[in-house]
């Protein structure tokens, strides 16, 4: 076993990357929990600090996939908007909101949430603030489908074969190929999706990789201001990965959304703990004029563009903006919780 790794290690140190079986294989043997904890380590951090492939990534993810659980929904034309992370604004939980209030437009949603081991504000922590149970049984979970449109999986339920590699991960203190998966590896299997990378390679990365998958249509996108989601500040880039049609990218900002103009770079998107994301969306709630409102318009628009009801994104926004009304968050949420906490 260690022989293997450590083949691959010394291909890795030659400045090659590994092919999409080699990734594959690999990644079968950190699910399994069989590696030599250092050689496995080390291999994470040459493909960290040489620049992950894309082959690479489309192996681990393929590997994850095989072996994680998958939710099994009764709709086939779920979405996701969801982030990879690590771009450390700072910012409430964007997609998050985006995503409520898409499904109070019809649009069936299978939400990835996670919990924060430090900050408390990540977007299952926000919710189960809110009331809503993000441990929902299975029943529950398609009945919020069936009743209120949205859906939220929380990656870990779907993953408990990724132990070995959290234990990896939290040993290695870095940010790793391992950080890119989540996204990509959807338990609900999404057809399509919004993705927000940190930056340009990392999102060259994951539409690459999508691609592979023969996803039907994806964005991903970063912010030049350093966001993973699309914001009223400066210019943000999106790659569209389209089935049958390749890639090709955009450059979007405030403007192509029928918003006033950009903030300036450095206007504060308040989020980072508990307490500034439940004042966000209480803001939001009430449509408070500002960064905050306006960026979530930016993401629900582009998620209405991604599935085709809208022929644009102004048109999307000003559909946002003539449907949205105050304490539409709060009643979805109330829904939410009712069923998610039901007997």
């Amino acid at each position: 076993m260690e022989n293997q790794e450590g083949k691959l290690l010394h291909k890795l140190i030659e400045h090659f990357s590994l092919s999409v079986d080699e990734s594959y294989s690999l990644m079968k043997l950190l699910l399994r929990g069989d590696f030599n904890p250092k050689m496995a380590a080390s291999i994470l951090s040459v493909i960290t600090f040489k620049g992950e492939h894309p082959d690479e990534i489309t192996g681990f993810a393929k590997a994850l996939m095989e072996e994680m659980k998958k939710f099994n929904s009764p709709y086939d034309n779920l979405i996701d908007i969801v982030g990879t992370g690590g771009d450390n604004k700072q910012a409430f939980n964007i997609s998050t909101i985006a995503c409520l209030i898409l499904s109070t437009l019809n649009i069936k949603i299978g939400k990835q949430i996670r919990h924060s081991k430090h900050s408390g504000c990540a977007s299952a922590d926000v919710l189960q603030a809110l009331g809503v149970n993000t441990t929902a049984d299975y029943e529950q979970k398609k009945l919020c489908l069936d009743q209120e449109n949205i859906v939220f999986l929380d990656f870990k339920d779907y993953c408990s074969v990724c132990a070995p590699l959290h234990a990896l991960q939290e040993e290695l203190e870095i940010q790793t190929a391992l950080m890119l998966l989540p996204p990509l590896c959807h338990p609900a299997r999404v057809k399509r999706i919004i993705i927000g990378a940190p930056d340009r390679f990392k999102a060259s990365l994951i539409s690459k990789a999508l691609e592979n998958f023969g996803i039907e249509k994806a964005y991903v996108l970063w912010n030049e201001a350093g966001y993973d989601e699309i914001v009223p500040i400066g210019v943000t880039r999106v790659i569209v990965v389209e089935k049958g049609k390749g890639h090709r990218e955009l450059t979007l900002t405030a403007n192509d959304f029928a918003l006033a103009g950009n903030y300036k770079v450095g206007t504060p998107i308040n989020g980072g703990t508990l307490e500034l994301n439940l004042k966000a969306f209480d803001e939001i709630d009430i449509c408070t004029p500002g960064i905050a409102f306006d960026t979530v318009i930016m993401n629900v628009a582009l998620g209405l563009r991604l599935t085709g009801i809208t022929n644009s994104l102004k048109e999307g926004s000003e559909l946002v903006k003539s449907h949205f009304k105050k304490g539409m968050l709060k009643q979805k949420i109330q829904n939410l919780a009712k069923i998610t906490n039901s007997i």
